[in-house]
């Protein structure tokens, strides 16, 4: 059985980085979302505790 998937007739040059450089993209995304919501609830925090 061969399997065409992974030959992708000569077009998988082009293909695997730009699945490789989206994932790394939505990886990066993601980490920085969660950076900043941490950043943001230690602020928040912070906040509160000067206004009391």
């Amino acid at each position: 059985m061969e399997n065409i998937s992974w030959i992708m007739e000569g077009y998988n040059i082009y293909i695997w980085p730009s699945y490789f450089l989206t994932l790394s993209s939505l990886a990066y995304l993601l980490f920085l979302a969660f950076y900043k919501l941490k950043k943001a609830k230690k602020l928040l925090s912070h906040l509160i505790k000067s206004n009391t």
